[in-house]
């Protein structure tokens, strides 16, 4: 006979497990999309400058319809938004495919923006619900490792593809796949815990410390956001200006970047129990710095991926750490909340920033520099920021108690 809690640990991994497959699937077409749309658009003839607002048109709508959807989330349920994402994102991806016209290219974008950011927020948001203390930090590891993992296999599928039966081709056959994730979402049972749209924005009962933990939270979110949206999003046009790569070798170029992000995550809650999770992810942080100034001078193909490579793997690496830690902070009936006003931050710097990507770099390689240069400013605004959330938090119970030795 099964025990009770034998038979709620077959459900947890059976939910976890769901969440997981969601993940792998939609990653994986998104990245596809991802690596050759920017070289669809400059295809089309699109200027830097148009691609850069095309782009910040996408993150806007990654900022509000993020935020809308992940109140929604705490009020309608989990797992309708998610449904509804799946439904949307190929729409309007497809829609892209064939439009040609600016304005209604940003509005797709807009759209499209909204609906892929939701799911990601709204994931994060249930693993937190469904978990434990005791497992969290391992499942928010695996959950970013899979992710990571999806957009290894997308980036190098979507390029290599692009070059084999052309960019809209690909952009169609990776929303036609998106479609299949589908089947996992409509069998999860997410576990609800609805709240009134008053009570998801008062934040007045917080604790001092979660307090601080948010106020960490957000302002580190607004400087890598703003530093990382002026390059991040272009880095296929970054690859195709300044070395001429064809579509697979810049899907083989970001692959590489996000393999090794998809290896170290999957073991960052062992590196956050031996090192300390606080300290693990400042000496991250400060490591970024170096690298985005090499990647201003660097012009060596091989060197500059290693660099790009290197610089995506210590950003990112500590990502499941940090939300594990300031989700254990967040009372469950605000997660979601919480997690779209921190994704409306994000997208919306990362909006403002795509649009200076245009003026800064032009139409020549050489302002890339300067990009970088500019980019490096916000990342080291970030690191004194990692180092005075360390500072403060580094022996609390509940951090000590989540990356404790087993």
């Amino acid at each position: 006979m099964v025990s009770k809690s034998n038979k709620e640990g077959i459900k947890l991994r059976r939910r976890i497990a769901l969440l997981l497959i969601y993940t792998f699937i939609t990653i994986i077409t998104i990245s596809m999309y991802r690596v050759v749309y920017n070289l669809f658009l400059r295809e089309l003839g699109f200027s830097n400058h148009l691609i850069g607002n095309i782009t910040s048109a996408q993150l806007w709508g990654s900022a509000i319809i993020g935020l809308l959807a992940a109140v929604l989330a705490d009020t309608i349920g989990k797992k309708k938004i998610l449904v509804l994402s799946v439904l949307v994102v190929p729409v309007s991806g497809i829609a892209l495919a064939f439009v040609t016209d600016p304005t209604l290219i940003m509005v797709f974008s807009f759209i499209k923006g909204g609906f892929t950011v939701t799911a990601f927020t709204v994931v994060m948001a249930t693993i937190t619900g469904i978990t434990k203390t005791g497992n969290r930090a391992k499942i928010f590891g695996l959950n970013f490792g899979i992710n990571m993992a999806s957009g290894v296999l997308g980036n190098f599928l979507g390029g290599a593809f692009g070059d084999l039966i052309g960019l809209r081709s690909t952009l169609i056959l990776s929303m036609i796949v998106h479609l299949v994730a589908i089947f996992p979402v409509s069998i999860i049972e997410v576990g609800e815990t609805r709240t009134g749209l008053k009570e998801l924005f008062d934040f007045t009962g917080l604790e001092y410390d979660q307090k601080r933990v948010l106020g960490y939270y957000f302002f580190s979110t607004a400087t890598v956001g703003f530093g990382a949206g002026l390059f991040i999003h272009f880095g296929n046009l970054i690859f195709k200006d300044l070395f001429g790569m064809s579509a697979t070798a810049i899907g083989i170029a970001l692959s590489i970047a996000q393999l090794g992000t998809a290896a170290g995550s999957t073991m960052s809650h062992r590196f956050g129990r031996r090192f300390g999770p606080l300290k693990f992810n400042l000496v991250m942080q400060m490591l970024v710095i170096p690298l985005m100034i090499s990647l201003a001078i660097v012009r060596q193909p091989l060197l500059f991926t290693a660099l790009y490579a290197f610089r995506f793997v210590f950003m990112n690496i500590t990502n499941p750490i940090m939300t594990s830690i300031v989700f254990s902070y967040v009372p469950n009936t605000k997660l979601s909340t919480v997690s779209g006003i921190n994704g409306f931050l994000n997208n919306t710097v990362r909006a403002v920033a795509a649009m200076i990507f245009g003026y800064v770099v032009g139409s020549y390689a050489k302002g890339y520099t300067e990009l970088f240069l500019l980019s490096t400013v916000f990342y080291a605004a970030n690191a004194f920021i990692s180092y005075l959330f360390y500072r403060e938090f580094k022996t609390k119970s509940k951090v000590v108690e989540l990356y404790e030795s087993r």
